[in-house]
């Protein structure tokens, strides 16, 4: 099944929060089925819990991984999404503005493979949405 919704670092950690939001949870569940993440976010993922200490959160949060890597389809980031990041950045700085790598590389994931960007940070994506065809939304709003 083609995967519809590319969802944002902040919305895979909500999922790992000990009081998630309800709303997003639900909106999860009736859609998981659609739902990837980009392999920006599980890098993203992966350094969140590689630069916290041993301890007992460092392994409640391995644990929340190994299950994401079972559960989501990883997008990669590949050679048509960062021709798309390339030039969406490219276009900024021509107008004086400096995008997030990071946040640059999932928009330009989502719009090579045709996604909707699930996000609560949708200002962040603003720019982004101005000069390509990306489409966000926000589970903490809808």
């Amino acid at each position: 099944m083609k995967k519809t919704y590319l969802l944002d670092t902040n919305i895979v950690s909500e999922f790992s929060k000990d009081r998630p939001n309800i709303q997003v949870l639900a909106l999860y569940a009736a859609r998981k089925d659609l739902c990837a993440i980009s392999a920006v976010t599980w890098q993203e993922l992966t350094r969140g819990v590689e630069r916290l200490p041993e301890g007992r959160r460092k392994r409640y949060l391995q644990n929340c991984m190994d299950n994401y890597e079972e559960v989501f389809e990883v997008v990669p980031y590949d050679k048509f999404a960062a021709r798309i990041c390339g030039e969406i950045q490219a276009h900024a700085e021509r107008e004086g503005k400096t995008l997030p790598n990071y946040d640059s590389q999932i928009a330009a994931t989502a719009i090579s493979n045709g996604m909707v960007l699930v996000t609560h940070n949708v200002a962040d994506f603003e720019p982004m949405k101005e000069k390509s065809f990306l489409r966000v939304e926000d589970w903490f709003a809808a």
